[in-house]
């Protein structure tokens, strides 16, 4: 395979700007200006708070540049169509938490070591709100998809991005940032995304094949009726 000039990944990456230009709107949705629902459960209830996992809560931000940097430079193809999810994927969250606002009640945080300051940072920065369906499992979710899509890329390094994507993925429970309804919201909203491109795709593949069939066939009628 013909590998890319530096210019050309150059100009592939321009285009992540487009993930935090969306993300203006998060910043202005997150706020109870409406009504605030809570799809808190009796099982996000029986969840500990486990601070260990604010870690891979806050490495969210790298995982995903470097991710998509690494797949810009290995597949372009799969990096294209992740970012195009990407976008789709926030605007559909974003339209959800301007009409179906959620909240997520906190813990109250005791003491002042390295892990808990993290978490109380969080906490200062980012409103309990757009909670339903969670952004972190969206785009991890979605990194998850697209490496593993990615038959070039050495399976090692699949196997480590994808759990890494998971353990993300899981970190909002135990930080209390999200419950589970915002877990599985953010995977649905990817699942969809992938169904109405395989259904769009062999829609359009149907109706092409349909085209050239008509058109091989009003060819020979034109052939048939020449030769009489």
């Amino acid at each position: 395979m013909k590998r890319k000039s530096i210019p050309s990944h150059l100009m592939a990456l321009c285009w992540l700007i487009s993930i935090p230009l969306l993300g203006t709107l998060y910043v202005i949705l997150n706020r109870q200006n409406v009504k605030a629902y809570s799809l808190v459960t009796d099982l996000d209830r029986h969840i500990p708070f486990i601070k260990i996992f604010i870690i891979p809560y806050v490495s969210w931000f790298v995982f995903i540049l470097a991710a998509l940097i690494y797949l810009c430079v290995k597949n372009r193809q799969v990096y294209y169509r992740t970012l195009v999810y990407f976008n789709i994927g926030l605007l559909i969250c974003y339209g959800i938490y301007s009409v179906f606002q959620t909240h997520v009640p906190r813990p109250t945080l005791t003491g002042h070591d390295l892990l808990t300051n993290m978490v109380r940072s969080v906490y200062h920065l980012d409103e309990p709100y757009n909670c339903f369906p969670s952004t972190h499992v969206l785009t991890s979710y979605l990194i998850l998809k697209g490496f593993q899509s990615a038959k070039n890329i050495p399976r090692p390094i699949r196997i480590g991005v994808s759990l890494m994507a998971l353990l993300i993925m899981v970190s909002i429970l135990f930080v209390k940032q999200h419950v589970l309804f915002d877990l599985i919201g953010g995977v649905a909203v990817v699942e969809v995304i992938y169904f109405l491109h395989r259904w769009s795709a062999a829609r359009v593949k149907s109706i092409q094949l349909a085209w050239q069939h008509r058109n091989g066939t009003n060819k020979e009628s034109v052939k048939s009726s020449k030769l009489v």
